[in-house]
């Protein structure tokens, strides 16, 4: 069976601890911090690979340097924890290949990817993501009106039984290390599939055990590069800041082209309306409470230029509508003795209601009351506008006569000021803060593998062939 160009290796401790595992995911807390930053380089640098390929042809070998290493990286994490619990040695913080380390990831061929594999790599991989899926208990089958789902993945489920195994007998089940490594071996051969740091395309099987198929022996003597000399520093700084940076680029793009499409959505006034849903209560009044407008929320309000709010409401039935807004205290006093319905929460057209306790009575002269800070009335309609204004207020839904039994349809809407100016400020200032952070991403991502990666690949200027030479397909490349 041939061997895949991604070698994933694992040689499982004995012994190992009782209990050392129930408290590993403490004692993990700082690579997670780490691999979280690495894996955001590895995606930024995966694509920056992805359209080197496309337009060059060639896989940059800095980039597959890192990325090998990040992979590298975090199958020891996961091998010392919860992936396979197969070591209590604790994983060293390097993207380098550790020779004596129970968990060792490497690659034999340098990539060569077609230009056309960036895509569909993607596409291709759909069968191996199912599968993996699968036996990650990430699926949910649908029938009927119920949903059937996996609860815990194979791998989960296998690892729980190995936590109990240890803390009860002191042994690992041989098998279900098998089991877990194989599992492991497979994602990690997709993720270098679709990371282009091989081309070749991943089998679909499951390789157990800790060793690859048509492995070489193991006094058979690995090549291994030397280690590099130049300084992490300046590269793992670049590529802190530049994740870091990531964070507020987004959310001021975001930000921008969110305002922008609000704008967009202005009316001749300046207002921006909501869509039309549906409210109906066999009760006499819909209240919608907490409206609260504070001083501390002004600058935003003056930021926005939000100055009036406006309520539209239409009959369904044959009475007369009421629409009002006033202060929570004088509201809740008037209806205090009636039964009504208070809005807890408006999803799409989808209204949800609480029963406030009461009895089902007629309210009062609903447009007589004197506490209304705007109100409106009409035969089928009625528009309540407001200035907005500092409190806690509530907004009441009502028939004119104040008869049980209100259904309406309402639309409100928000005036706003002109925000183009700073929306497009706030989509430059993103840009520009995202074309820096990729780049000091790809600095720092670069820069790490090109001290990690390994040795020249090829014979030097002077070298003579090799006696033995292995066909140039199969020409063996370590990356450390």
């Amino acid at each position: 069976m041939n061997s895949y160009p991604l070698r994933v290796e694992a040689r499982r401790d004995e012994p190992l601890s009782r209990g050392l595992w129930l408290v590993k995911w403490l004692l993990l807390i700082p690579h997670y911090v780490v691999l979280a930053v690495l894996w955001t380089g590895l995606v930024v640098l995966t694509l920056a690979a992805y359209l080197a390929v496309l337009v060059t042809g060639r896989y940059p070998r800095s980039i597959e340097a890192y990325n090998l290493g990040v992979l590298r990286w975090t199958w020891r994490v996961g091998f010392y924890g919860y992936g396979a619990l197969g070591t209590d040695r604790y994983p060293p913080f390097t993207l380098a290949d550790v020779a004596d380390y129970p968990a060792r990831l490497q690659l034999d061929e340098p990539s060569r990817p077609p230009r056309w594999l960036p895509l569909v790599a993607w596409l291709f991989a759909i069968p191996h993501l199912f599968v993996l899926a699968a036996l990650a208990g990430a699926v949910t089958w649908t029938y009927g009106d119920n949903d059937g789902r996996s609860a815990m993945g194979v791998v989960a489920a296998a690892i729980v039984v190995v936590g109990g195994a240890l803390l009860f007998t002191g042994r690992y089940p041989a098998g279900l290390f098998d089991l877990v490594v194989g599992v492991i071996r497979w994602n990690l051969r997709v993720a270098a599939y679709l990371m282009l740091l091989t081309p070749r395309y991943p089998p679909l099987r499951l390789d157990q055990g800790g060793t690859e198929p048509g492995d070489l022996p193991d006094d058979h003597p690995r090549p291994a590069g030397p280690g590099r000399s130049r300084s992490a520093a300046g590269p793992v700084t670049a590529l802190i800041a530049g994740v870091v940076l990531l964070l507020p680029a987004l959310g001021a793009g975001v930000a921008g082209g969110g305002l922008l499409a609000l704008n967009a959505d202005r009316d001749d006034d300046g207002f921006v309306a909501s869509r039309l849903v549906n409210f109906s209560s066999s009760t006499a009044a819909i209240t919608a409470e907490d409206v609260k407008v504070y001083d501390a929320d002004r600058w935003v309000r003056d930021l926005a230029g939000i100055d009036q709010i406006r309520i539209t409401t239409t009959a369904t039935g044959n009475r007369p509508v009421f629409v009002g807004i006033g202060p929570r205290a004088a509201v809740d006093r008037w209806l205090s003795a009636t039964t009504h319905d208070r809005i807890t929460g408006v999803t799409g057209r989808h209204v949800t209601y609480q029963r406030e306790s009461g009895s089902m009575q007629v309210l009062p002269n609903p447009a007589g009351q004197d506490f209304w800070l705007a109100s409106a009335f009409g035969p089928r309609s009625a528009t309540l506008t407001w200035t907005v204004s500092e409190g806690d207020f509530t907004v009441v839904l009502a028939n004119l006569g104040g008869a049980p039994g209100v259904s309406a349809d309402v639309r409100a809407a928000m005036q706003i000021a002109d925000v183009t100016s700073f929306g497009v400020t706030l989509l430059i200032t993103g840009g520009v803060l995202l074309v820096i952070a990729l780049t000091l991403i790809i600095v720092g991502g670069v820069g790490l593998g090109r001290r990690h990666g390994g040795p020249p690949t090829g014979p030097g200027p002077d070298s003579g062939p090799p006696e033995h030479a292995p066909p140039p397909d199969r020409q063996p490349v370590t990356v450390t």
